[in-house]
């Protein structure tokens, strides 16, 4: 097996892996036997990452010590145990403080051998003018660990009030990429395999919480939203996640999109309702520990329930029009949503409520279904996967939503060329968008029939009118960021894929179908790297 080309760059980038360790990588996650004499016992490690591996390591003794015996750690020592966290958890979590005066952990790695362009290239360490300085100041530390246990980052929460941001991770480098980790994975996973599911939570303190609380199934993403590849790392230890965000708006919104990606990677998601708008560690910090395991045991919600309370909390019940629109949207939820069973017990629960007859509820459940089923006929036929359900998978909608948003918005189309998104997951959908920008341009504030009017491809055109099917989201420039990074998720998806025909067309000796294999692969790796590179600041 040789390693021409860029074949398996996407995995040794990811992993930080070199090239034949990166080939045992894919073949024991794929499932497939390496030639026996490709010499996998003879792999050698990478110094360089060895050399930060080494860096951190010693940079997570330096900030707890200083955080337990200095007395520059006095003030966030007494923070931390004020937050109910014992000095037993402080150990395990290897929890730190990073002063704010002077340079700290450079001197002192720079005596350990450490030069400073290794410390700024891992994140330890900024430039600031012609000095190099500590990266942390003035934080708590909290050191984040890969799958293997081995520390390659950090997250340091400002002591000051009013510094920004309130959390700051370190920079993202060749071992550490946020969005394929999880906070404290490598300790939960054991867990997660007995309790046969995990739970997810938005925070370092909530996951640190719920651990000294008793609760050892607990992960968290890295100050990011959930993205397919962490629900992937999940799924290979569990098919249930309990999603227990911050109970206030953003963290109900959060969790509708954690809802969605789990899903499209086959996981059952359940939903974890915090009372009074609490996140989980102010929750244990006002009433204990067991009190959260027993909410946690007798208030989670299915995902038609968690649907059917956010609905809920915008209804205008006090009103006629007001609780029949709250019927019709939770009877649209249940036509796309639900199992018989959970269609069977919500109606009586709406009949009671609402002094409605079953057999009405039921007849006007039909109706829906009836629609949803066209809908999903009409975006089958044209190609589309369905987003009749609002949750669908975020990967497969991604390039369908960057066109509406061209399509709809002027604002997104102008941040979308900005960005310069190019190419999209299939060549119509990238026809498509290469027609709406030179549309666009020409038509700044035009209204989207028109454009689909001025089409003469019939295919362009009949595609275009499918998007008016979807329900249009307000799109801000948050949304259309995840909405590149699912299509870049797509593509690498699909690179994976490739990757392990080749393994096997390789190790089986057939030359011409590798060479296929292989021009797939380079052109999958010319959109991803499209996707990833930096993107030209607009002049003014």
């Amino acid at each position: 097996m040789r390693s021409g080309g860029t074949v398996f760059r996407f995995i040794m980038d990811i992993e930080g892996l070199p090239f034949a360790e990166a080939v045992a990588y894919l073949a024991e996650r794929q499932g497939i036997a390496l030639p026996a004499n490709f010499g996998v016992r003879h792999i050698t490690s990478n110094p360089k990452l060895e050399r930060f591996r080494e860096a951190h390591a010693l940079a997570a003794k330096v900030f707890n010590h200083i955080l337990m015996n200095t007395d520059a750690g006095v003030q966030a020592l007494n923070y931390l145990l004020s937050r109910g966290i014992s000095r037993t958890t402080i150990a395990l979590y290897q929890l730190g403080f990073s002063p704010k005066p002077g340079n700290v952990l450079v001197p002192f790695l720079k005596r350990k051998g450490f030069t400073e362009s290794e410390l700024v290239e891992c994140g330890l360490a900024i430039e600031l003018g012609s000095v190099v300085s500590d990266r942390f100041r003035g934080r708590v530390m909290i050191p984040i660990a890969d799958r293997k246990g081995q520390v390659v980052a950090f997250g340091g929460r400002a002591m000051d009030a009013g510094v920004k941001p309130k959390y700051l991770n370190s920079p993202e480098y060749e071992l550490f990429h946020k969005s394929q980790l999880l906070f404290q994975y490598h300790v939960a996973r054991k867990a997660i395999r007995k309790e046969k599911q995990a739970l997810l939570l938005e925070g370092y303190m909530d996951v640190i919480a719920v651990r000294q609380a008793g609760i050892e199934h607990g992960v968290a993403t890295l100050g990011t939203s959930l993205t397919e590849e962490q629900a992937h790392l999940l799924k290979t230890d569990c098919d249930k996640v309990v999603i227990a965000y911050d109970g206030d708006q953003a963290g109900r919104k959060a969790t509708v999109r954690a809802i969605d990606i789990l899903e499209g990677v086959g996981i059952s998601p359940l939903v974890l309702r915090i009372p009074d708008g609490m996140d989980p560690d102010e929750y244990i910090r006002a009433h204990g520990g067991a009190a959260f395991a027993r909410l946690l045991s007798r208030n989670t919600l299915s995902v038609v329930q968690f649907l059917l309370d956010e609905i809920r909390q915008g209804a205008q019940l006090v009103s006629a029009v007001g609780r029949t629109e709250f019927v019709r949207q939770a009877l649209r939820i249940l036509a796309e949503r639900a199992t018989p069973v959970e269609q069977e017990y919500e109606l009586r629960n709406l009949s009671q409520e609402f002094n409605l007859s079953v057999e009405t509820l039921k007849e006007e459940l039909r109706t829906f279904s009836k629609q949803s089923r066209r809908r999903t006929f009409g975006r089958e036929a044209s190609g589309l996967k369905t987003v009749a359900q609002p949750l669908a998978r975020a990967e497969q909608q991604a390039s369908v939503r960057l066109l509406q948003a061209v399509l709809f918005s002027p604002e997104a189309a102008a941040y979308l060329m900005e960005k310069g998104l190019t190419e999209l997951a299939e060549p119509l959908q990238t026809a498509l968008l290469s027609n709406l920008y030179a549309w666009r341009l020409e038509n700044p504030d035009g209204s989207p029939s028109a454009f689909v009017d001025q089409l003469e491809d019939e295919s362009l055109a009949h595609f275009a009118s499918s998007l008016f099917f979807y329900e249009v989201p307000e799109f801000s420039t948050a949304l259309l960021d995840d909405y590149l990074r699912a299509l870049e998720l797509q593509l690498e998806q699909l690179h994976r894929s490739l990757l392990r025909q080749w393994i096997e067309v390789e190790a089986g000796g057939d030359e011409e179908k590798s060479t296929e294999i292989k021009l797939q692969v380079e052109r999958i790796q010319d959109q991803i790297a499209t996707l990833k590179q930096p993107r030209a600041i607009h002049a003014e």
